[in-house]
């Protein structure tokens, strides 16, 4: 078998010849009807699979029929008779379990990536099983150092296992790495937490007006790693949008020394969706760099940042002047480096950071060793900043995507050994509002804080500070008058700050409209045994301002070391989102072509006047479900890595169960739909992907106009949801799931 394009291996000839002639028969001459393909029982199975295990902290990566030194173009080659091999059945069980254990329920999803609470059922509680067609993918959770047997097996499009399965023992997660990391960082985050928050002591997250509510979650599965989910809004006014985690502790970047940045992260696949780790030297929630293309020139503020980029397979660094310009320094791809990026599969990187220039590892292979030349990073406290940047994402058909995260850290002196106790307006959704004097709008912000605030040590004193970002989100103009204000409970005011612009020489155009800029108001000090500005109790903030957008207000509490007093975060007192309230999305579902034409802009709904596709006789279908295929270039070829918006919005797939394809009148009701076609695609198990060609005879129905259409179901009953790339514009992310997308045909016998 090669390992650029999987191709049915010798055994498998023979039984590959006698179902293409079956296939045949069904996709041609069969006409409306449940397909059966005859299975016998006495067909030889292929070789099973080439498998390397991969052991870190609580997790094992497999690499199945891989090859990572020369990762493009393995792609999955399918005929469309369903035959051909689809992806991996795995399966894994602690290793002193039943030695021999049942075979997965084909009739439940499979292990649904990082949707927290998703489990693949099966008749032992110790099974875990998934089926994938990505050639790399995680275990998680795992116990470190604890025996575990895996089995991985080929699968076919009809859900068929096609390979003797590759079994290994293997003993759990290996946590030495990170225990390394652990014991060389000044600061270091694990993400060894129970489902729900981060560390709120260490993180802060925000989001921007354009960010859709909905999707801006900072949360940890029950895989103990972290995720920062995003998606844009359709309706909104600019179409940059972010979900950014601040680390409360700085960074400093000194001369002569290369300072060590560490963390795990897949990268974001989806079209439109980016990465960023920012070194700020201000401090900030959010960025004011929105370009997305980072091109040589694009300004912004901060003025003198790093920034760190991922895209798709490219992993690049930019250097910021203090001028806001931004300037590219070095990319790399991460697929021709021998470290492709696959969704939902953490690498670990390691980025060396100078004032001078910068090296970037990917699990341990130098692929960027880069001098700023002409520019420089200036020596000083750097404020990390990490981003899921979205440009428009629905666009391409993208409501929200995940990154994966875990095990960020880095060395360098102590610069600020505070404990620092956020509270927030709320988790959930956005705390957007305008304030405008001419329309008396001035609206008031409550944080919740239950605790007092006041140091437990004789002799300490903590800082209070409000934090806000200001960002229009309409069309009018950022003003900001002299006398503008907040007050604190109706008393104590507070002049508002205007946006911070440290470029230099001073640039006001970097002050644009419709971006974030976060400012900083000190509220007071509080001393030990002394009078709080805070009592303990809800806390209201109203704002008297020209015009100006306000949202992701939250107060932090600075404590010196040993000196804090109990804390409520965040999560105890709103309520906390989880992946799993989200809208799901389902799988992926499209015709690729109907008789001779291929679908095209000119079919899909959003066409002003979508063209009807001419039909008689026999009727041939391509299907697509699951994946994308390369089209009218290479339709046989599905792509790996996995092209999917239920991949990138979950980490995984629940599989395919069926596949149906439904025939109505123009015009006419669900009631008046005919079931022209129906394929069982979980046999043995879900399988994760299909290209299926197949046919429906139009002679049995009368001439006239009809509508075509194709849904996908998992075996939970999650349906499909139309792939054809304009989808988003005509639901939302809640309707998607089963939306009814039909392709007009026009029957004439």
């Amino acid at each position: 078998m090669t390992l650029h394009r999987v191709l049915p291996s010798a055994p498998r000839t023979a039984r590959h010849g006698l179902h293409a002639l079956f296939a045949a028969a069904a996709a041609w001459n069969v006409p409306a009807s449940a397909e059966s393909v005859f299975r016998d029982g006495f067909e030889p199975l292929e070789p099973p699979p080439a498998v390397t295990i991969l052991r870190d902290d609580r997790v094992a990566t497999l690499e199945m029929d891989y090859d990572g030194e020369n990762a493009w173009g393995q792609w999955w080659t399918m005929d469309g008779s369903g035959r051909d091999a689809a992806g991996f059945l795995v399966s894994w069980w602690p290793a002193d379990a039943a030695a021999s254990m049942p075979r997965p329920d084909a009739k439940h999803d499979g292990s649904l990536g990082c949707l927290g609470g998703a489990r693949a059922k099966s008749d032992a509680a110790s099974l875990r099983w998934l089926v994938t067609a990505n050639r790399r993918v995680q275990l998680q959770p795992l116990l470190n150092d604890a025996p575990y047997h895996v089995r991985v097996q080929r699968i076919d499009a009809l859900g068929e296992i096609i390979s003797q399965p590759r079994d290994l023992d293997f003993p759990g997660g290996d946590g030495s790495r990170v225990a390394a990391l652990r014991a060389s960082m000044t600061h270091f985050d694990d993400f060894n937490l129970p489902l729900g928050p981060a560390d709120e002591t260490l993180w802060n997250n925000a989001t921007v007006t354009s960010t859709d509510p909905r999707f801006n979650l900072f949360f940890i599965n029950d895989q103990y790693h972290a995720h920062t989910l995003h998606g844009t809004r359709v309706d909104n006014t600019g179409d940059r949008s972010q979900t950014s985690q601040r680390f409360r502790k700085p960074v400093r970047i000194e001369s002569g020394v290369r300072r060590r940045i560490v963390f795990d992260m897949d990268a974001p696949l989806s079209p439109r969706s980016v990465w960023y780790l920012d070194l700020n030297p201000v401090r900030t929630d959010l960025t004011a760099h929105v370009d997305f293309f980072d091109m040589d020139g694009g300004s912004g503020l901060p003025a003198g940042t790093l920034r760190l980029r991922a895209q798709f397979q490219t992993f690049s660094v930019n250097i910021v002047g203090m001028d806001g310009a931004s300037h590219p320094i070095a990319s790399v791809d991460m697929e021709e480096a021998g470290r492709q990026a696959v969704s939902n599969v953490r690498r670990s990187f390691e980025a060396r950071v100078g004032t001078d220039g910068i090296e970037v590892l990917i699990d341990g292979r130098s692929v960027i060793d880069a001098s700023y030349a002409p520019y420089m990073l200036a020596p000083g406290d750097y404020e990390p900043l990490w981003i899921a940047f979205g440009y428009n994402t629905p666009k391409d058909a993208v409501p929200y995507y995940l990154v994966h995260w875990d095990n960020f850290g880095f060395d360098g002196p102590d610069v600020d050994a505070r404990e620092v106790h956020n509270y927030v307006t709320r988790i959930e959704g956005t705390d957007y509002r305008k304030a405008n004097r001419g329309n008396g709008e001035f609206p008031s912000f409550t944080v919740r804080i239950p605790d007092d605030l006041r140091p437990t040590v004789a002799g300490a004193t903590a800082q209070a500070t409000l934090v806000l970002t200001y960002q229009m989100g309409d069309y009018s103009a950022f003003t900001l008058l002299p006398g503008d204000h907040v007050t604190l409970n109706g008393n104590a005011s507070h002049p508002l700050p205007p946006r911070i612009n440290n470029s230099v020489p001073y640039n006001p155009d970097l002050l644009a409209w419709g971006i974030p800029y976060t400012v900083q108001i000190p509220l007071g000090t509080l001393v030990h045994g002394g009078t709080s500005p805070f009592v303990v109790g809800d806390k209201f903030f109203q704002f008297f301002a020209e015009n100006t957008g306000i949202l992701d207000v939250h107060v932090e509490v600075a404590y010196p070391p040993g000196s804090a007093p109990a804390y409520t975060p965040p999560s105890a007192i709103h309520h906390f989102p989880l992946h799993g309230e989200l809208p799901r999305l389902g799988l992926p579902a499209r015709f690729e072509q109907i008789g001779d034409t291929q679908v095209g802009d000119e079919h899909h709904l959003s066409a002003e006047s979508p063209a009807r596709i001419a039909i008689s006789g026999v009727v041939p279908l391509n299907l697509v479900v699951g994946n994308h295929s390369y089209a009218n270039w290479a339709p046989e070829l599905m792509v790996f890595p996995v092209q999917s918006t239920e991949v990138w919005s979950t980490g995984g797939t629940t599989g395919i169960a069926t596949v149906e394809v439904f025939l109505r009148p123009s015009g006419g009701g669900a009631e008046t739909s005919t079931r022209v076609l129906a394929l069982d695609t979980g046999r043995d198990v879900p399988t994760p992907q299909g290209r299926y060609l197949r046919s429906f005879d139009s002679r049995a129905f009368a001439d006239g106009d009809y509508e075509l259409f194709v849904q996908a179901t998992s075996p939970s009953g999650q349906k499909s949801h139309p792939s054809y790339g304009d989808e988003t514009y005509l639901w939302d992310a809640a309707q998607l799931s089963g939306a009814y997308y039909p392709i007009q045909v026009r029957i004439q016998n």
